[in-house]
């Protein structure tokens, strides 16, 4: 087998991976690179696209996905697998989609003769982690990764062996406990909430926002709003599943209605949409505070009222640092790991295994 970096190590963003087996070619995810206007697409060659005979993702995340038409556009005809929720989750509807439930039924299974398994990595619903196997050679992808979500159930990745393992790093260095911040923006909410009474919450569309509201609807007596989406989600939590952990939890959460006190969750992260801004606007003009979880994208609103300072940083972890993603390697039989998912650590961009 050879791996070929298309994108996601070394930067944020962009993540792909072109793995070219004997006889099967294929992709896992096929991302963008957010804020880049001129190279935002995964580096792939005309003949590589020409050889791919399917894509895998990871889950549904822009990042991760974002460059599936682009792919398309230059030619490429062959299936797209993933989760059911993840497909039900992409933007818009792609052609020639297949369930990875219905291939790998119960985690294992095959697909053209490769061996595929895969279980649930904690990012989000629909969210899952790969390892291929063909003619002796393995290859195991983490995905976006975490083991702390007390939403989305993790597959622990333990005892797994593999010739190559492409594991999230996504906080590179950042050597911060998840507890040390789950204390940090749980403290920080506190003190907002008892001086201007409101605080926003701009989230990803499906993923931390869910986490977020639990920790914070555990410990404060406050009103919670949210817009439809969040409330959708929320209310799947709520039905439990294969994707959610059991949520039991009787706070009510309301449609922001330009309320004066409270928390706002808006599923938005870089405030794309013109009604996430206004809900913003309204919260900020009432002495509210807005507060980021996440990676401010080059060029959106969201970066811009940092740099104004008109809005918060507190990182809410859903993702690997560099001492978890050792410990991982530990866990585990890997002849080789890269890391990916962040730019404070580069790699090769091919490997033969």
């Amino acid at each position: 087998m050879e791996l070929y970096i298309a994108g996601g190590c070394g930067e944020h963003g962009r993540n792909c991976f072109y793995v070219q087996g004997d006889p099967l070619c294929f992709l896992v995810d096929c991302g963008t690179m957010a804020g880049t206007q001129g190279d935002p697409d995964p580096r792939l060659s005309r003949e590589q696209i020409e050889r791919i005979d399917a894509v895998f993702l990871t889950h549904s995340h822009a990042d991760h996905t974002g460059a599936l038409g682009r792919l398309i556009e230059r030619g490429y005809s062959g299936p797209i697998v993933a989760t059911n929720e993840t497909l039900r989750q992409l933007p818009k509807k792609y052609p020639n989609t297949v369930s990875l439930e219905e291939i790998c039924a119960d985690g294992r299974g095959e697909f053209r003769g490769m061996s595929v398994t895969w279980g649930r990595s904690g990012h989000c619903a629909g969210s899952v982690w790969y390892r291929f196997e063909e003619n002796g050679k393995s290859v195991l992808f983490s995905g976006d990764y975490t083991e702390k979500s007390q939403v989305y159930p993790c597959d622990f990745i333990r005892s797994q062996t593999a010739d190559m393992a492409v594991l999230d790093c996504a906080y590179g260095t950042d050597e911060t406990a998840f507890e040390t911040y789950r204390e940090r923006i749980l403290g920080r909410t506190k003190e907002l909430a008892e001086g201007s009474g409101l605080i926003v919450f701009p989230v990803p569309k499906y993923g931390r926002g869910l986490d977020l509201f639990r920790l914070l609807s555990g410990e404060l007596r406050i009103p919670f709003y949210g817009d439809s989406l969040f409330l959708q989600n929320l209310d799947a939590v709520r039905r439990h599943g294969f994707w959610y952990a059991p949520l039991r939890s009787d706070v009510p959460v309301c449609p922001y209605r330009n309320e004066r006190h409270g928390i706002v969750f808006v599923s938005d992260p870089q405030l794309r949409s013109e009604e996430a801004r206004k809900t913003v606007a309204s919260v900020l003009s009432a002495g509210g505070k807005a507060i980021m979880t996440g990676t401010a994208e080059h060029g959106s609103f969201s970066e811009m009222l940092l740099e104004k300072k008109e809005m918060e940083m507190i990182r809410f972890p859903v993702h690997l640092n560099h001492r978890q993603y050792e410990k991982l390697i530990s866990e585990n039989r890997f002849s080789k790991a890269i890391p990916y998912h962040t730019p404070e650590i580069s790699c090769e961009s091919h490997c033969v295994f």
